[in-house]
């Protein structure tokens, strides 16, 4: 039984609740009835707890460094506007321009080659294999667009001429073979034309001329290109991975009738054609918001043609440029000595004809990544650089501490990537024949046979598999390899995907 005085506290608790209670709910009534009162004291309230300025700092210190850096003025504002924004979504403090030599960056991402410049070299000359950089030493033998299709390719590239060096050949050439239209090219990538034999200059330095490519794949009547992002991570042993993806670019004119002299017709330059503005595509891109690379196979398909024919030829070009430059690139990455990892994105652009042979027609260094021009294309750009930042470990799934932290427990102990996850099972690596290493085939997948350089390579291509995300791995594995590193991985490779498909190359 309760006596009177705990009766009455109890009372006075009842009606102090309902009291509070019927306050709160006008309070929520006026929020409902008036929100922009609400809202503005909202703002206030905001606005009242403000981080202070010691931990705002304190903060910044603790993020990781991205420097940013290119010609020109107001780059985040302009054509670096992207990847400014994207570094930041990822928890990474942005600094641009010259910087001291003290600046602990974490990534270094330039628009220009940086290595003999001087804004950039002592930094890198400097920097540690913790720190990253978005391009690599001897990757002009590709991205240059002499080179490239000077290179003998075998398969994908047009035939090309390096001028002057090759005049009397091409000349010879040509005049056998009278039915080819021929353009000039230099690096630049400007002006340009088909021309006649008579129009060449063949004393033009640094340029080449290039059969062109009469019979291109039209839809709605307009040539286009296709251009495929591509990351290389490791020259030693050579790993390149590309977006499942693809950029699609229109002729702003229609190619028939046809005028060599109207190169808006055959020639993709700036002033393109988008794909949400081509009839026969606005159903898949629009309609169904397929991307770029599922509209054109739907629009192929619906025409009885196969879209994979496509893109098998243009991995298997990519496959065979980077192949065969891959010798002439290490000679100058193995010059430099330098301590960084290095990464460099490009852009390969094909060209269709009309019975589906691809051919590469150049690949782009600091590809644009500008919405400037086409806002719709803004998504685009930030899947390509969410897809490498994660591939490259740039996107942090662990802070950079913990990270350090799980690496000083050792391989065995990491739960990020732990050696047991490099493992293969091989019946002969628990038995006498491979207690020594000696029997190299037989044993040099065993785990205890690994060197540590082996070693860290393996830890590092089970972690871009893992966050490789929305990019294929580039297979090598049909090629006469060219370094024991690459032997070695392949091999690795092979094992791997007979115990997981998702190993296996497309």
């Amino acid at each position: 039984m309760l006596n009177g005085g705990t009766t009455s506290l109890l009372l006075l608790v009842g009606i102090a609740i309902v009291s509070w209670t019927v306050f709160e709910l006008k309070s929520i009534q006026n929020q409902l009835t008036d929100p922009l009162q609400y809202c503005l004291q909202l703002a206030l309230q905001i606005q009242s707890t403000k981080v202070p300025q010691e931990l705002q700092q304190q903060s910044v210190q603790q993020l990781p460094i991205a420097w940013i850096d290119g010609p020109g003025e107001n780059l985040e504002a302009t054509y670096m506007k992207h990847i400014f924004e994207v570094f930041r979504l990822l928890g990474y403090h942005v600094i641009t321009g010259p910087q001291p030599l003290n600046v602990q960056w974490d990534v270094m991402w330039t628009h220009e080659f940086p290595f003999s410049n001087d804004l950039y070299r002592h930094h890198i000359h400097g920097a540690s294999p913790d720190q990253l950089i978005n391009h690599v030493p001897g990757s002009g033998f590709y991205t240059s667009k002499v080179a490239l299709a000077t290179a003998n390719i075998s398969i994908g590239v047009p035939q090309a001429f390096q001028l002057p060096y090759e005049k009397e050949k091409f000349i010879e050439f040509a005049k056998e073979n009278p039915d080819y239209l021929w353009v000039q090219k230099d690096n630049n990538h400007r002006n340009i034309e088909i021309k006649l034999l008579t129009e060449i200059d063949f004393e033009k330095p640094e340029s080449f001329v290039q059969r062109f490519v009469d019979n291109p794949l039209l839809i709605d009547n307009r040539k286009f290109d296709i251009g495929i992002y591509t990351v290389i991570t490791s020259l030693r042993p050579l790993k390149v991975y590309i977006l499942d993806e693809g950029l699609l670019r229109f002729c702003p004119e229609d190619y028939h009738p046809f005028d060599q002299k109207k190169v808006d017709k055959y020639v993709v330059g700036d002033d393109y054609t988008p794909i949400w503005e081509m009839f026969s595509l606005k159903s898949y891109y629009i309609g169904e918001r397929l991307n770029f690379k599922n509209s054109l196979n739907a629009y192929l398909k619906a025409q009885g043609k196969s879209p994979e024919m496509i893109w098998n030829q243009i991995r298997k070009i990519i496959a065979e440029v980077f192949y065969q430059q891959q010798e002439k690139m290490l000679t100058v990455f193995e010059s430099t000595t330098l301590g960084p990892r290095f990464f460099e994105l490009s852009r390969f652009d094909f060209i269709v004809d009309d019975e589906l042979n691809v051919y590469l027609m150049e690949a782009n260094m600091s590809p644009n990544l500008s919405s400037g021009h086409f806002k719709e294309n803004q998504i685009l750009y930030e899947q390509v650089l969410m897809n490498i930042f994660s591939l490259i470990g740039v996107e942090k799934h662990i802070k950079k501490n913990e990270m350090n932290y799980l690496k000083s427990r050792g391989g065995l102990w990491n739960s990020f990537i732990s050696d047991r996850d490099l493992s293969i099972s091989i019946p002969e690596c628990a038995t006498e024949i491979c207690s020594d290493c000696q029997n190299q085939e037989k044993c040099d997948l065993c785990t205890h046979c690994w060197s540590n350089d082996f070693l860290e390579i393996l830890r590092e291509t089970t972690r871009e598999h893992q966050f490789r995300r929305n990019m294929f791995r580039i297979d090598f594995s049909h090629k006469n390899l060219k370094t024991k590193e690459d032997e070695l991985l392949q091999k690795w490779f092979m094992k791997k995907c007979e115990e997981r498909i998702d190993w296996c190359p497309l």
